[in-house]
Order: C-alpha cells, then structure tokens, then sequence
C-alpha cells in the first residue's frame, strides 16, 4: 500500500533539498583535502610558543639523550665499575713506612752473683725508621720487603750505636684461601655484577624507549580522535541546520529541534574533551623526551610528524625464532646469566673456607751494626754477612667448622636460585614474544575489520540522511548512523594505534628497541 504524504511536506522537502549540497553514497571515507586546524596547534601558533615536529624516530634519540630516568640509571653501571676497580686494587702494590723516637732508663742495681758489682743505670734513645713495599699475589701469598735503619744513643756509656735491617717475608696459603681462582674470585664477582649492571641500564634504555613510543602515538591518536569528534560535530550541525530549515518552512514542529540540540551539544562536550587528551598526552611525552631544567618545555607544541595509518603485513611470523633471538640480546636475560655467573664464583669462595688453613710461611733477614757510623751498618746488612732465614708450616681450623659450612650452603642455595630466576626469565620472555606476534597478527585483523566498518558505517550514515530529505527516516536515525560511525572511526585508530605499539612490543620483546642515529 502507497504512502501518501502531505502537499505541504512535498514543498518543504523540495525547499531543504535545495538548500543542500548534493551528495551520494559513498564507499569510502571522506577525508578532507585540507585536515582542520587542531586548537591546540593554533594557541600556540598564536602565542609564538616553541613548535616541535616530530618524527617517532626523532622523538626516539631525543628521549634516549634527554631522559632524566635514564640518566639516573646510568648512574648504577658507573658505581658497579667503581666496586670493579676498588677489588682490582687488592693487588696493587703497597708502599709502607714508619719513624719514631724511643726513650728508656733503667735504674742500676748490684748483682750478689758478680761479687756484689755495682751496675750503673742505663739510659738510651732509639731513633728508628721503616720503609718497605708489600705486595698481594694473585696466588693467594703476601710479600713484604722492609729496611729499617735504627739509632740507639747509649747516655751512661756515651756510645752510639748503628742497625740496619733487611727483612723480607712471604706467606701463602696451601689450602684455605689459596690460588689464583680463590683470590681474584672477588674480581671476578665485581665484573660480572658490573656486566649486570650495564644489562639492566640497557633493559631501562628499551623501556624507556617503548614507552616513548607508546606515548608517541596515543599523542597521534589523541589529534586523529579530536579530528573524529569534529567530523562527528560537524555532522551533527548539519543535521540541526536542516532541522531548522524544515521547521522554517513547516515541514517539523519546533519541539524536534530539541533532539538535534542535545546531540549538538554532546558532541561539542566530546570535542572539549578530546581537546584535554591532547595536552595530556603532550604532557606525558613532554616528561619522557627532556631533562626538565627549563619550564620553557612546558610551553613547546609537539605535532608528531609520523602517520599512524599502517598497512599491516605480518604473514610468515614464527615465534620459534624470534625466541632464539630474544634469548640472545635481551638484556634482563643476559642479566641473569652474570647474576648466575656471580652467584658460582662467590660459592667457590665458600666451598674454600670449609677447608683448614694450612699456610706457608718463609722469612729473610740480614743486619748489620756498628758504632762508628751508619754506612757500616748498611754496608753489612747490604752485603748480608749476617743473614738469617726461616721456614714454617702454620696450621688452623675451628671446632665444627660451622660458620664456613653455613656460608658454603647458603652460596650453594644462592646459585640455585639464581638458576631457577634464569629458567623463570627464559619462559618469561617466550610467552612475550608469542604474545608479541599474537598481538600483531589479530591487529591486522582487527585493522582490516575496523576499515570496513568505517566504510560501511559511512555508507550507512550517507543513505540515512538522504532518507530523511525524502521524509522515510528519521532525525534519531541519524544520530545513530552518525554515532555508529564515530565508534568505527574511534576503533579503527586505537587499532592502528595499538598496532604501531606491537612493532616496536615485538621489538623489545626481542631486546631489539632501539634509537636509531
């Protein structure tokens, strides 16, 4: 049955379709040849504030240099080499030396076994010194070399009389302590826990820098979403507009206004906030690029110079690969593997101190003395006509030996745990790179599915508003053809966002991140 429609209503339709540009269904979304000014952009054009483009690659390096987090980090691997250097000096050479000045007096006293002789007191000052170089070995041994002049004034004789010494002594450790895997141990330890330091300042570099990416593009896709809901507004104008253009001619009564007004006013509510996302994420980038010494960074307007749109092709992905990879570069496994590393050497220590200190110890001395001057003493001691020479074992162990088991078990403990954190690590980063490459690949689906939306969505909003010029829809359908098109655009950008932080999620998950140039 034919529906009839009012003569009135056949003149006011006529009228708005006039009044209307014409248009036809598309299959595609309408892009603007020239994108709308974003406010933003315009503050601070207007405001002569400093404008920033850039590229996610530029924004990469500037964050990678500018970072006040990272430049704290780096720290961390300067104090790990500074703890290296302070082992190595255990077996830097040692200069020594001493002097000082002795004073004594013994009274006198008759002997009753010399006949009752008197003996005289005895009143003397030594004036002695010390020079000599000690010397750690990476053996496990201590040598000491020392010569020591000594003056001694005889007061009640009125004699002076002259030493000098030459004194040289080794020790070194047979069992406990003992050998060169034993004493550079420490060194060892210092320069694995340095390489573990260096591999989580680096793991803190590609997740600074992820994170940098990400609020690289949610900056993009705050500007692409603001341009959205100014579609979406715009739209919903239009719509008031032949609202009033059909109630100017009587076609509505003015009460159908009020729908058109609601709407408009949704959408502006949705633009202003659109607006806020981007200062907020400008903020947030603003934070992650610079050091922050100057306020005047607050103030830069960053228009990120990269697009967003992607065509997605991730076809062929295997993840048994790229977990190859990953266990090979990522830093926080390489971390591991020092702290295992670290944890060993510090357990061969400890298995070391159970055993008994058994050390060999071997002495060398010559002297000379004289009362007519020094250089006689010297040239005695130097020419060692009177040497002296000594050679001994020296034995110790303590009763139950318990405090170097217990540090031998709790080192053995440590390593295993240390194992343990290593296998947790490698499962750890194989569930990340398989997320990663499931991530990418239902993103190109979802990218592929939101773009037909979009195009469908557009479709339907262009046929529903040709249908309300001819009077067979409605206002309030639309609205919702022109909602239904802002939630596909919307999907479609986050998608493509999301997708653009699954490159570079696969990238680090790989332990591959990094700034170019």
């Amino acid at each position: 049955m034919s529906r009839k429609v009012h003569p009135l209503r056949l003149i006011a339709l006529g009228v708005v379709a006039a009044a209307l540009p014409a248009q036809a269904p598309t299959t595609q979304d309408p892009k603007p040849a020239e994108p709308p000014p974003i406010p933003v952009d315009l503050e601070a054009d207007a405001a002569g504030a400093p404008v920033q483009s850039l590229s996610i690659e530029e924004a990469m390096r500037l964050g990678r240099s500018g970072n006040v987090a990272l430049k704290a980090a780096a720290l961390l691997p300067q104090q790990a080499r500074m703890d290296l250097l302070f082992n190595e000096a255990a077996f830097v050479p040692e200069l020594f030396g001493g002097g000082g000045i002795d004073q004594s007096q013994r009274p006198g006293f008759r002997s009753a076994q010399f006949g009752g002789q008197d003996f005289p007191s005895v009143s003397t000052q030594a004036l002695d010194a010390q020079l000599g170089w000690r010397q750690r070995l990476v053996t496990g041994g201590l040598f000491e070399l020392a010569f020591q002049p000594t003056r001694t004034d005889f007061y009640s004789t009125n004699t002076t009389q002259y030493q000098s010494v030459y004194t040289a002594s080794y020790r070194q450790p047979l069992l406990r302590g003992a050998w060169t895997d034993y004493a550079t141990a420490p060194i060892s330890a210092a320069r694995h826990q340095a390489n573990q330091a260096e591999q989580q300042y680096e793991r803190s570099v590609q997740d600074t820098l992820l994170q940098i990416v990400r609020a690289y593009w949610e900056l993009v896709f705050a500007r692409e979403n603001w341009r959205v809901q100014q579609t979406a507004l715009a739209v919903a104008v239009e719509q008031l507009r032949i609202t009033d253009e059909r109630i100017r001619v009587q076609a509505l009564a003015p009460r159908d206004r009020v729908a058109d007004e609601a709407e408009v006013a949704r959408r502006r509510e949705q633009l202003i906030t659109a607006e806020n996302a981007i200062r907020a994420q400008e903020d947030a980038l603003r934070q992650l690029l610079y050091e922050g010494v100057d306020a005047a960074m607050w103030k830069s307007n960053l228009r990120p110079t990269s697009p967003m749109v992607v065509e997605p092709a991730v076809d062929g992905l295997a993840y048994e690969q790229l977990v190859e990879v990953a266990l090979q570069n990522r830093p926080d496994v390489k971390a591991v593997r020092s702290a295992v590393a670290a944890a060993e050497v510090v357990r061969l220590q400890a298995d070391r101190d159970t055993l008994p200190g058994l050390d060999l110890v071997g002495g060398y001395s010559s002297d000379g003395v004289s009362i007519d001057d020094f250089r006689s003493s010297y040239y005695d001691a130097t020419d060692q006509q009177f040497p002296d020479w000594s050679l001994r074992l020296e034995f110790s162990v303590p009763f139950g030996n318990q405090a170097a088991r217990s540090r031998a078990l709790r080192a053995k403990l440590e390593v295993e745990r240390q194992q343990r954190l290593l296998h947790a690590t490698t499962l750890d980063v194989t569930r990340q790179v398989r997320e990663a490459v499931r991530n990418l690949q239902t993103l190109a689906q979802s990218i592929r599915a939101s773009g037909e939306s979009v195009r469908l969505a557009t479709v339907n909003l262009d046929t529903e508003r040709v249908k309300l010029q001819v009077g067979s829809s409605t206002a309030f359908e639309v609205q919702r053809r022109n909602q239904d098109l802002l939630e596909a655009r919307t999907r479609l950008l986050r998608n493509q966002l999301d997708f653009r932080a699954a490159e570079s999620a696969l990238l680090h998950a790989q332990g591959l991140l990094q700034a170019e140039g």
